[in-house]
């Protein structure tokens, strides 16, 4: 068919689109596609001349209504929906969890930055309460991967309502942070790897004394008494620690 667009509607685009032109092109393929899907747009006229289709201001306005206007994947607002889809799950609030998800899949993100995050989630906010989230996620990511939008779509809303549902645990999480603030704020030399856990696989470090005492854990029937942390941190549980120098 020709394909006509009107004066007003390529004004429309030019100030909604803030000089992007890829959104800009974006939205106007989009109309013209929502217009050549009409019944009697798919036909010929009467005479054989293809048919005419004018792109009008009112058809950009719904093609950008799915791109760039509800959502953009480069600015602000793809921060602000992500978050929002993080802190619903973390709220256990599925509906909330599914709209903000689609909100993302409708605007034109990326599948797979989505269901990394997803991933990410599984464990820094379920974590030990339900250590089966974190392989659902990596599946959800997988199936991503092998098939692709729209297909994938249900798959990132089934994985965003599992962990919406599971039960949450920062443990390791939190853990995890505070062994980071320890190294960090550390002064000074890091403290040695004591000697009975240290790799020996050498004469000379046999001698000087590497691996000497090690209890082999298998070999005992009971727990083992042995120190497994350098000296300094020898009494610090890193689920309980505060750090005493921020």
């Amino acid at each position: 068919p020709n394909i006509y667009i009107e004066q007003k509607a390529l004004d429309t685009i030019s100030y909604l689109c803030d000089g992007d032109a890829r959104t800009g092109l974006n939205s106007l393929q989009l109309a013209v596609q929502a217009q050549m899907k009409s019944p009697p747009l798919n036909q010929s006229t009467q005479d054989g001349f293809p048919q005419e289709i004018l792109v009008t201001e009112e058809n950009i306005k719904e093609g950008l209504q799915r791109s760039h206007i509800l959502y953009d994947k480069a600015g602000e607002e793809h921060y602000n929906c992500i978050s929002a889809l993080h802190k619903s799950m973390r709220g256990s609030h599925e509906n909330a969890s599914l709209y903000w998800l689609g909100r993302m899949l409708e605007g034109g993100e990326d599948p797979l930055y989505v269901a990394r995050r997803l991933v990410r989630f599984a464990s820094e906010d379920v974590g030990l309460a339900d250590p089966s989230a974190l392989p659902q996620a990596v599946s959800a990511f997988q199936a991503c991967h092998f098939i692709g939008m729209p297909e994938c779509e249900v798959i990132l809303a089934q994985c965003a309502i599992y962990l919406s549902r599971a039960p949450k645990s920062v443990e390791i999480y939190q853990a995890y942070a505070n062994v980071k603030t320890c190294l960090r704020n550390h002064k000074g030399p890091l403290p040695p790897v004591p000697l009975h856990l240290r790799n020996a696989p050498t004469r000379l470090m046999k001698q000087l004394g590497y691996a000497k005492g090690y209890k082999y854990n298998p070999a005992f029937k009971g727990p083992v008494e042995q120190d497994y942390l350098p000296e300094e941190l020898r009494d610090v549980d890193f689920f309980t620690w505060t750090p005493s120098d921020p």
